[in-house]
């Protein structure tokens, strides 16, 4: 009489066992029970060894993918391609010396520190899921720190003539979407902020304007996100005199409208932007090598920002209050009052020199 199976047999004649293992059911299958039984233990001991990196980092993705708003889920998921390219085998296989050699060489490319950062960051959440999950037991990059000294992307602020023609623009309000360059220049809010105000946001009585969304434009279809994913994000800022008195009265709806009444679409932006540059004089006429005259727009919303920042360094204020109105890091703030402090420092060591250069021998 035959031997009685411990496991099922297909109408096919094989022996089949299913079994779950780290969450996953898995179906073995062979001539006999032993082969069965060798393959399952074949099975988990390449379980043990835990998943590919590339696995695991587009695990974490999807399941932090709510977590995070649309511009840091564009810049997470390069970071997460060039990881997953850099470690195609397991986890549990990387040491902590393959994570510093990585970020050492993505240095090498002349990468900013925050770009670094953002790196090492995703790098980091990436295996401490990991760990999580059961793929190994240490992260290998908890103790891998970025280097000193690296560069910082110096954000260039508006001259004082620019600025100044932005203020005549805006009190004179005559140039076109002169409101829009005059909220920058005295709220340091970021575009897509400006762009997610309604007047019900604006409150006079307390003096504040209030930050709490902003409208993200990762696509070609702009997406309201919500600030309180972010602490940072979501603040007041003091409505200063300039912009309470040129704010426009009893009104409702966006500050900033789209042509069908809803936010504005890129194309739209482009188009005012570029009408606003013009008007106040903050565009620029070149030649290209073949003589051809070409338009360009040098300045960036983000440039008001930078030049609301140097206000904050003027009035006296530390990084972390500054921190606080821009919505950003203290440690942000504190690399753009050290450029500041820089060019003070630069712009003094110039006028020195130009005045000994000026006075003659004898007159010193």
């Amino acid at each position: 009489m035959a031997k009685k199976s411990k496991y099922g047999v297909r109408k096919d004649g094989l022996h089949e066992a299913i079994r779950t293992i780290n969450g996953k059911r898995v179906a073995f299958r062979g001539k006999t029970d032993r082969e069965v039984d060798r393959k399952i233990l074949a099975y988990k001991l390449e379980a043990e060894k835990g998943r590919n990196f590339p696995v695991i980092a587009d695990e974490w993705e999807r399941e932090h993918e709510n977590e995070i708003s649309e511009s840091s889920r564009r810049v997470y998921s390069y970071a997460v391609k060039r990881l997953k390219e850099a470690f195609p085998g397991r986890a549990s296989e990387i040491e902590p010396v393959d994570v510093r050699n990585y970020i050492k060489r993505f240095e090498a490319q002349g990468r900013s520190a925050n770009s670094v950062g953002i790196e090492l960051a995703v790098c980091r959440m990436i295996f401490t899921h990991a760990v999580i999950k059961g793929d190994i037991r240490i992260s290998p990059a908890a103790e891998v720190k970025k280097s000193r000294g690296l560069p910082c992307k110096k954000r260039e602020a508006l001259t004082e003539e620019q600025e100044e023609a932005v203020r005549a623009a805006g009190e004179a309000k005559t140039a076109r979407w002169w409101l829009f360059g005059y909220l920058l220049l005295y709220t340091g809010c970021r575009r897509g902020e400006a762009l997610a105000l309604t007047y019900r946001d604006i409150d006079r009585k307390a003096g504040v304007i209030h930050i709490d969304k902003k409208v993200n434009y990762a696509t070609s279809k702009p997406v309201l996100e919500n600030h309180l994913k972010s602490e940072n994000g979501l603040r007041d800022i003091p409505l200063l005199p300039p912009l309470a008195a040129a704010l426009p009265k009893n009104r409702i709806g966006l500050l900033f409208p789209g042509d069908d009444g809803g936010y504005m679409r890129p194309h739209e932006i482009t188009r005012e932007w570029r009408h606003y540059c013009r008007d106040v004089g903050l565009n620029q006429i070149q030649q290209d090598e073949n003589g051809k005259t070409v338009e360009m727009f040098p300045i960036t919303p983000h440039c008001f920002r930078h030049s609301f920042a140097t206000i904050c360094y003027e009035a006296g204020l530390d990084p972390r209050q500054a921190a606080g109105l821009l919505g950003d890091t203290p440690e942000v703030v504190e690399a753009v009052y050290t450029h500041l402090r820089q060019d003070r420092r630069q712009t003094a060591a110039e006028k020195l020199t130009a005045y000994f250069d000026e006075k003659p021998v004898s007159q010193l």
